[in-house]
């Protein structure tokens, strides 16, 4: 069913590589992937090897590496950052709003707000999965300045504060914490239905804030919305460009066969990504199946909860995580299970992250809904049997059964995956027990 929403946007992101670089021909991508040496090489040769020869010279970790970054990570990376320039350039979405503030323009303005906000959700979400190299790296900071909520829960009231600091000309994103930066910031500030500022009343900053008018305040949040995602474009175009081989030259750097053993470990590592967020921080945690949450639901850690995409986000990660395993149209990890003599392991792959995305997509309810319903209906029972038992899907808490779903996923990907490929579990991930 998501195929209808996920693929097409690929094959759009895949239109916009730059065009001087090599591009695989028509017929078996696993007989075209190859190195710029390796075609030189060819081409100089008086043997005149031929590409089939040549790939089978290629180990099978190095042809993933090469299908994967040309033509899976790249692309992604540059459709995120045309997504967030779009958005916030001005003249863009965003600034149109902020401009027709208070004028009879608003209403449409902010519905083209909100059609932006979730086409960039988008973008942001396929590449969540593929967090390798530049992005991946805790020294640079790029990933916390598009979407730190794995790491960060958002801090509303230093959020709040933060758009009276900026109204008066004494604000800098630079020093700012994390948990007031990228996309769940400016879903906040743009999204959120209540105007009222978040803290206690003794806060000093905002005492005056809710007397405001409501323009006012609407534009004050919006100016900052504006600051925030002219962060998120400049990170994005960072990410980007580390990877680019005219700038940073990254995908040469992964893509060396000198290094394949270290980069094809750290691109499986990312395919974690949907056991310790899709799954726990995203799922079990806010629905209080995971002892992260100590009460009984945590609604505060659900994830874009002012759009209600947070079902939606989870249904493109799965999406994304099976792109990179099948490796799109080209060589993946499927293709060295297939070869390992276990084809039955890829096809369940595909047949879990299907039935998970149906669910995604067919609840009625949005996540923070179903929290809120778990908690008015001490639901937690219900919940347990439902994650335990994602079989029979529970009609009442369908996201307990996504849970579970997910689960099995990730059961295949920490036991099957890691076996038949050869690499090892993520440190963050081993502790993990459910």
């Amino acid at each position: 069913m998501f195929r209808c929403i996920f693929i097409p946007v690929l094959f759009l992101i895949f239109g916009c590589v730059d065009q001087s670089r090599d591009v695989l021909e028509e017929g078996s991508p696993k007989a075209q992937i190859q190195t710029d040496s390796s075609t030189s090489s060819n081409s100089n040769s008086t043997g005149n090897t031929s590409s089939d020869e040549s790939d089978q010279s290629s180990s099978p970790k190095l042809k993933v590496l090469l299908n994967v970054g040309e033509n899976i990570i790249l692309p992604a990376y540059q459709a995120l950052r045309d997504e967030a320039i779009s958005f916030s350039v001005e003249g863009g979405a965003l600034g149109m709003y902020c401009a027709d503030l208070g004028t009879q323009a608003e209403p449409e303005r902010l519905t083209k707000v909100f059609s932006g906000l979730r086409s960039l959700s988008e973008r942001i979400q396929v590449v969540e999965v593929l967090q390798v190299g530049p992005l991946a790296s805790e020294t640079n900071g790029l990933h916390n300045r598009i979407h730190p909520y794995k790491d960060f829960s958002l801090a509303t009231c230093s959020l709040d504060q933060a758009v009276v600091a900026h109204a008066e000309g004494d604000y800098d994103i630079e020093i700012r914490a994390s948990n007031q930066k990228g996309f769940p910031a400016v879903e906040y500030l743009l999204a959120n239905p209540s105007l009222a500022h978040s803290c206690p009343a003794l806060v000093p900053v905002t005492q005056a804030w809710n007397s405001l008018a409501e323009t006012d305040r609407k534009k004050q949040r919006c100016a900052l919305a504006q600051t925030i995602a002219n962060d998120i474009a400049e990170a994005s175009t960072a990410a980007f460009d580390a990877w680019s081989s005219e700038e940073g030259g990254y995908l040469d750097a992964f893509t060396a066969e000198e290094s394949v053993g270290e980069n094809f470990q750290a691109l499986s590592d990312a395919l974690f990504y949907i056991e310790k967020n899709t799954k726990s921080r995203k799922l079990t945690v806010p629905l209080g199946l995971d002892s992260d949450c100590s009460d009984a639901t945590c609604a505060s850690l659900v994830e874009s909860p002012y759009l209600g995409n947070s079902l939606q986000n989870i249904a493109i990660n799965l999406e994304a995580f099976l792109l990179v395993l099948e490796g799109g149209e080209g060589f993946g990890f499927d293709d060295i299970i297939d070869e390992a003599g276990f084809p039955d392991v890829s096809q369940r792959f595909r047949d879990q992250v299907r039935e998970a995305t149906e669910n995604a997509q067919g609840n009625a309810l949005s996540l923070a809904e179903q929290v809120e319903l778990l908690e008015a209906n001490s639901g937690g029972s219900a919940c347990v049997n439902a994650f335990a038992n994602p079989g029979s899907r529970d009609e009442d808490y369908p996201a307990c059964t996504l849970a579970g779903l997910v689960k099995r996923i990730t059961d295949d990907l920490k036991i099957d995956f890691v076996t038949i490929v050869e690499v090892s579990i993520p440190g963050n991930v081993q502790s993990d027990n459910d």
